[in-house]
Parts: structure tokens; sequence; C-alpha cells
């Protein structure tokens, strides 16, 4: 049995900044993660793109500002240089003009990237704390407020003895509320004004995925293109350069797009038949809507990995087609089904949603009120949460 002051579920960046503030205070911290990585929704390919959160927006969200400037971690400003593409229903191609490129990107003007992938601000604030992966919490028993059990198990690990049980002081749930209502036991159970919050708050990105393609050579810049572009006819809905290999900004020029639910479920259907066919459907979507010869030599295909997981990664020649799909994944996507499917009507920022019960707290960018999901919401979550858990261990 482990004992520490804190135990914080969820090794996002929520909880990765809560496990740094309370480690300040001179607080044991356990954090514990179901994945078998640290990050949660911020999930960084190879190449250096993004599949989750992937933006910070400096001028209005001074909490991720100050603390990429705390941790020294440089950003890369989003590539809006050279015209952009447009691929409307009716099968023709609009070129969009220098200088617009901000109008039709997914982010907007003001965007910049976190160089070589978000994912590094998760890796940076943990290094120095105890993690343990693969570890899905099914009851959390706070009879006893004075000390908290929760219990957990091994995923990946089909032996009895696989259980373990932490004891602390507190609980911090930094993981998307609907998904923690709906998998792990809580004694005694939670009120239900607060499942109720929990249940009706749609997680961030729940159901969209993400696309990147690297290649070895940045031909859009080459042809004077933004990389940006929007398309009404394929799965992949906008695109745009996700890094450019180039000044220590990822491994490879890379391009990245959002693929909706309606988009997920094309894709999911075409992986259904045959995985590697992924790959020519995203190369034929790049050469619609950008008006080029994407030229593949074909050799060895190597396919690894799944779109639930950490992503389906499909390498043919020179280019490589990568798909994460949040819609898939069972720790982002707790789906509704049956008659008793509750309709999503609650904001971020709930206010019964952020209330603490007792010894549990909860963070996660969702009970973060104006931040639409974004990193900074993560954060200031996390700056709320670290000092109710002070507050409480001082006066307990």
């Amino acid at each position: 049995m482990d004992k520490v002051d804190v135990c914080i579920i969820g090794a996002g960046l929520s909880g990765a900044c809560i496990a740094r503030t309370l480690a300040s205070h001179n607080k044991t911290v356990l954090i514990i993660d179901v994945r078998s990585r640290v990050g949660g929704r911020l999930l960084t390919a190879e190449s250096g793109a993004d599949f989750g959160g992937a933006w910070v927006w400096p001028r209005s969200e001074h909490n991720m500002a100050n603390l990429l400037q705390e941790l020294i971690i440089e950003t890369v400003p989003m590539r809006m240089d050279g015209i952009s593409m447009a691929y409307t229903p009716d099968g023709k191609r609009h070129v969009i003009p220098d200088g617009q490129a901000a109008m039709y990107a997914a982010c907007g003007g003001g965007a910049l990237r976190i160089r070589n992938g978000a994912s590094k601000l998760v890796t940076e604030l943990l290094r120095e704390h105890s993690v343990q992966l693969g570890m899905q919490v099914t009851e959390i028993d706070y009879v006893n407020k004075k000390e908290v059990n929760v219990k957990c198990v091994k995923i990946d690990n089909k032996d009895d003895n696989s259980t373990r049980m932490i004891t602390c002081s507190a609980v911090v749930i930094a993981a998307p509320p609907k998904v923690v209502a709906k998998t792990i036991q809580f004694v005694p159970n939670l009120p239900k004004e607060k499942v109720d919050s929990m249940i009706a708050t749609p997680t961030w990105m729940q159901d969209y995925g993400k696309v990147a393609v690297s290649f070895h050579t940045n031909w859009w810049r080459q042809q004077g293109l933004s990389g940006v572009s929007i398309d009404h006819v394929g799965a992949v809905a906008t695109w745009w350069e996700a890094c450019s290999g180039s000044d220590n900004d990822g491994t490879l020029p890379t391009l990245a797009g959002f693929v909706t639910e309606q988009g997920a479920e094309i894709l999911h259907k075409i992986i259904l038949d045959d995985s590697s066919s992924l790959f020519e459907y995203i190369l034929e979507s790049l050469r619609r809507v950008y008006g080029v010869d994407l030229v593949n030599t074909k050799k060895d295909v190597t396919i690894q990995g799944t779109p639930a997981k950490d992503g389906l990664i499909i390498t043919n020649g020179s280019i490589t087609v990568s798909y994460k799909s949040w819609l898939q994944d069972a720790f982002t996507n707790a789906k509704d089904e049956g008659p008793n499917q509750q309709s999503e009507s609650c904001d971020y920022g709930d206010e019964v949603l952020q209330r603490s019960i007792d010894p549990l707290f909860f963070a996660g960018t969702e009970t973060a009120a104006g931040a639409h999901g974004h990193m900074e919401g993560a954060v200031i979550a996390a700056e709320r949460a670290s000092a109710e858990v002070l507050h409480y261990l001082c006066h307990e």
C-alpha cells in the first residue's frame, strides 16, 4: 500500500501543474494515469506535430504564457505567409490570396505552437515526480475523510495481484469529468447534482480526431503556400503547417488536419476494411485540396499503432500518415448509450463541476470557465485546485 499526502488522478497538463505546485509546498504526491504515457490529451507525433492540444494565444492566455516562460520552453508562430486553398462541394478549388490565411486557419490569428510539441510541457513538469502509468482507478473510498483510499488496477496485468491501494489525505481528479463519472465508483456516492454536472459536461476533443502527414521536403513552402486549407468534401476539414522540419521545429515537415465526428466515422470505416487504405485516402485528399502531384514511390508499407490509442502510423516511401481518433479513445470519449442518454448542456467552468467534496478536488480544462478547453483552462484549473488542496491540508 502506498501512502502520500495527495493522489492526483490524471497525468495531463492540469494534473502535472498541480503536482508541481504541491511539491513546492513540501507535500508528497503520487500521480496515476490509465494511459501508458503522460500528457493526457496532449499527444505529440514523432514528427513534432500535435494530435491534441496544439496552440497557445499568449496575448490573452497569460497563465500559459507565464508557464512557458518559467519552464523556458520555446514557441513557434503559426505560419500564415503565402496563399491558402479551399475546396468546395461543387468540386472547385479556390485560391485564397496571401495575407488572408488567419481568416481560414483553425487557430485563427495570434496563435503559437510549442516547439517540438505540446506534450513536452507535461514531460518537463513531471520530470522529478512519482508517476504510475497504466493504472485504472476503480474506486475512491472517502468514508473516513482523514484517510482516503484509492483502489486501482494495472490494466495490462492479468494477474490476480494487480490491484493496488493508495492511501492519502486528499485526492485531485484531473481527468475528463464524464469519463470519471462513468468509470469510478465513489464511496459514499457523489451528490447527484455533482454527477449530473459531470455527465452533462462535454469532454474537450471527444468528437474529433487529427491527421498528420510528414514529408522529407517542405513542398508547400517551396510553392508559396501557407499550408492552411479548408476542405468541404473530405474527412479532414482543415489543414495547417504543424511543423516545418527546419530551425529545430520538428523532425520532418508536417501538415496536420482536424477530423470532425462525421469525418472520424468515415475514416473508421476505411480503416476497418484495410488500415493501409487510409494512406492513399489522405494523400488523395491533399492532392485534391492543394492541387499538387504528391508522387509517392511505393516501398514496403509499415503499419503500427491504432487510432484509439496513440495513433495509427502508416509509412510508405518518404511519406508518413498518422491518425489519432479521440472519438474512439475510451479514456476521452465516454459515449452516451441507451434510453437514459443525457444531453450535454453544462458549460465549462460550471460551479458544481468545480466544487470540492470534503477531501476530493476537481481539476482539468473542463472545470475552467472561459478557456474553451484550451491548455490555458488546464492551467487555470490547476491553480484553483492547488490552492484548495493546500488550504484543506492546513486545516484538516
